[in-house]
């Protein structure tokens, strides 16, 4: 898991670009409904906090709303949440009438809160590319493997996936929200979370900042053979997480890194990257400890940068355990 800055300039500024574009559209499509209840829930404020509003708030507009709308209760949400898992043929004759319900509830807000077939399609003036390119996310936040640039010039060519942590499916209402749109690979979005149902409490979300109980490790499991273990508390948010995101099982097809990083720590003591940094310095004397191990390793040793490499928060915790951290 890599950690967004929500307070970093560039994101504060996505945030606000995102509120300024989106909010006119909603507004007008609410202004557009049918006098009731959903329409008097919808207020200009209302429609603003749903799209800005921080993490741990979305799911209670998801209440506040489902409470709002006769005939529709929390409890007999939960009950179509695994309704809408059966096949219909399987479903009993309550089981039809609650999906039913629900699921002509959503697509009502589908049509609100566009994702798909709106914010979604690159030839909008405001898409998925821009709220993209303003964040600058270059890899993954959830496995930090696989690079997730942004290219828009001269066409829109490829922008990272944006996962809905709260999913779009069970909660239309966050579709557009700015913290429910996490820059992720299609492995982490769609062949691994999918639908899963997360929540602040039991998982840990790219824009809530935690000190982390986890460490990238290894064991020898024969000659020149190694196998890697993220190191966590079972039943931590951590865990729940890497379970979540199979990051453990997606990293054994990385192993071969680790026999990379033990054979660089065979040819690279720290003292040779000190002296190598020496030598280097006649040339930029500005050259720093971390920028000597950025070019010798691939890795970026600042948090605030892992997220610009693929691996970083991996090869440095090994090379933590190697001994190697710059010092």
């Amino acid at each position: 898991m890599i950690f967004l800055d929500p307070y970093a300039p560039h994101i504060l500024k996505a945030k606000e670009k995102h509120l300024e574009k989106l909010f006119p559209k909603v507004r007008d499509r609410v202004n557009d409904l049918p006098a009731g209840e959903l329409k008097s829930f919808l207020s200009e404020s209302k429609i603003k906090s749903i799209i800005v509003d921080v993490p741990n708030d979305l799911f209670n507009h998801h209440l506040a709303l489902i409470n709002a709308i006769p005939n529709l209760s929390v409890a007999e949400w939960q009950e179509y949440l695994i309704i809408k898992k059966k096949r219909a043929k399987n479903r009993n004759a309550r089981e039809i009438i609650i999906f039913e319900r629900y699921k002509n509830f959503i697509s009502e807000l589908n049509n609100i809160f566009k994702y798909k077939g709106g914010f979604a399609i690159k030839k909008t003036k405001y898409s998925t590319y821009d709220l993209a390119e303003i964040l600058n996310v270059h890899t993954c936040v959830y496995c930090n493997r696989v690079y997730t640039k942004t290219v828009i010039n001269p066409n829109k060519i490829t922008r990272p996936e944006f996962d809905h942590w709260y999913p779009k499916e069970s909660y239309p209402l966050l579709a557009l929200s700015f913290y429910n749109l996490i820059p992720s690979c299609h492995i982490c979005n769609s062949s691994v979370k999918g639908s899963i149902e997360m929540n602040t409490n039991d998982f840990l979300h790219p824009y809530i900042k935690e000190q982390l109980n986890m460490k990238f490790s290894y064991w020898i499991e024969s000659l020149n053979k190694y196998k890697f273990q993220i190191k966590r508390i079972a039943n931590s948010k951590e865990d729940n997480t890497i379970n979540a995101f199979k990051l453990e099982e997606m990293y054994e097809t990385h192993t071969d890194e680790i026999h990379d990083l033990v054979h660089l720590r065979k040819l690279y003591s720290v003292d040779y990257l000190i002296k190598l940094r020496g030598l280097l310095s006649k040339v930029d004397q500005k050259i720093s400890n971390e920028e000597i191990y950025r070019l010798a390793f691939g890795t970026s040793f600042n948090e605030k940068d892992f997220q610009k490499r693929p691996l970083s928060r991996m090869k440095r915790d090994i090379l933590e355990e190697l001994g190697m951290l710059p010092r």
